[in-house]
């Protein structure tokens, strides 16, 4: 299938108590998945790409109320699109990141549709991060990380194990800061709580099959896949227990005094969780980052204004322009600090001398098409880093019979970070042909 170069026409988890119950204990860990590596499901275009310039790292980052799509998409294809107004913050970087408009999972609409938006599953399956996860996680000490701020409502979820279960997320910068940069009193602390958390594995372990031999065969099966997320965090336990004899990296990043985790306050917080994400992968203690950028009601202050109305019900803007326009600054101040992420990653060089940019494919985007009607079609959708050949704005006709999926976006990437894989989340093509 040819397309034209115009338009497509298809550095540590949160701190555990001394002192845990089983369930807390369970809730905290994450799971992932492997695909077999299989022989018959070989990816033509991608051995001339990966062998040369694979990427090595995956941040997703999704905002919870989405964008005004008119302000988000450019109205042109190809790579002489004029920089729409929300992305105009990213304009230094334009040869360094694609946008792509006419994506979705043809799933669920609303908030509960959201959590598709990296499993293609709104009613839960394993999520890419996890599978790219589980593929480079055992280089680092965390396979993966979840981030957020504050606390966002249930239904606001991105991660998702292998069992369909939601990953817990970190939404306080400080626990984040800690969790890469332990002192040696936290590890001594930790070594203790590992250690009695693997007896408590044992028993779990011996306990689930003992009583799997006086239930029903259905009951049977469930407790199967118990069994397995008890396996799972077994290995995470043991990895943790390994990488304790490895000393914590240091910096001299200083965190405020105070969390600013308070929803009025969450751009600041969103500040320092980039600030953060950025030396998680400087100093190699992660290759895998999930980051949901919340939406409640809170009111923001821009450029010394306070906005006509709470963030949620700017994004319900009934189309009125005045409430367009400040949903629009509340998303350009999301873009902003995008773009000074990606600022941070392009200063970082890795072991072989290129940046950390040109090594990660960071997506930026939401689960949310048109946040107004709570429309989950049209995703916003963009891809920066990672090596790729970037700069156009590429748009996927939803009605043509060749028309692509993001699942076809999220093969692409997981292709080129060494993946063996040619389906996910109902796709069965790539997109390497817009990123080659």
């Amino acid at each position: 299938m040819q397309h034209s170069k115009q338009q497509l026409k298809t550095a540590k988890h949160q701190p555990i108590p001394m002192r845990t119950d089983r369930r807390r204990f369970l809730r905290g860990m994450g799971m992932s998945l492997a695909l077999p590596m299989l022989e018959s499901f070989s990816v033509p275009c991608l051995q001339a790409t990966t062998a040369s310039m694979p990427v090595k790292r995956l941040v997703c980052i999704g905002t919870y109320l989405g964008f005004h799509q008119t302000d988000f998409f450019p109205k042109q294809t190809g790579k002489a699109y004029d920089m729409p107004y929300v992305l105009e913050p990213l304009a230094s970087f334009r040869d360094q990141f694609s946008v792509f408009s006419g994506l979705d999972h043809r799933g669920r609409n609303g908030h509960e549709g959201w959590q598709a938006w990296l499993s293609g599953s709104a009613t839960g399956s394993v999520s890419m991060d996890q599978l790219v996860a589980e593929h480079v996680g055992h280089h680092t000490r965390y396979a993966s990380l979840q981030l957020t701020c504050g606390t966002p409502p249930d239904v606001a979820r991105l991660s998702f194990s292998k069992e369909g279960v939601p990953l817990p997320m970190i939404g306080r910068p400080s626990v984040l800061f800690q969790t890469l940069f332990r002192s040696d009193s936290d590890r001594s602390r930790m070594e203790y709580v590992l250690k009695g958390n693997g007896s408590l594995l044992d028993g779990l372990l011996e306990e689930t099959k003992s009583l799997k031999r006086r239930v029903s065969r259905r009951d049977q099966g469930k407790l199967d896949e118990y069994l397995t997320s008890l396996r799972d965090v077994e290995k995470m336990v043991q990895k943790q227990e390994a990488w304790l004899e490895r000393p914590f990296p240091t910096t001299d990043y200083t965190l405020p005094a105070f969390d600013p985790v308070s929803p009025d306050q969450s751009l600041e917080c969103e500040t320092l969780m980039y600030d953060l994400m950025a030396l998680a992968l400087s100093t190699d203690s992660t290759r895998v980052l999930t980051f949901l950028v919340p939406g409640w009601s809170q009111v923001f202050e821009i450029d010394g204004r306070r906005l006509s109305a709470g963030y949620h019900g700017l994004s319900h803007h009934g189309n009125e322009a005045r409430k367009i326009a400040d949903y629009n600054l509340v998303g350009r101040e999301h873009v902003i600090r995008f773009s000074r992420f990606l600022e941070k990653l392009q200063s970082y060089q890795d072991p072989e001398d290129r940046t950390l940019l040109d090594t990660t494919a960071v997506v930026f985007g939401s689960g949310m098409g048109d946040s107004n009607t709570h429309d989950n079609s049209n995703l916003p959708t963009l891809v920066a880093g990672g090596g790729f050949s970037h700069g156009n704005h590429w748009s996927n006709d939803r009605s043509a019979s060749d028309s692509r999926l993001l699942g076809d976006l999220m093969l692409t990437l997981m292709q080129r970070s060494g993946m063996d894989i040619d389906q996910f989340a109902g796709a069965s093509h790539n997109l390497n042909e817009c990123l080659s």
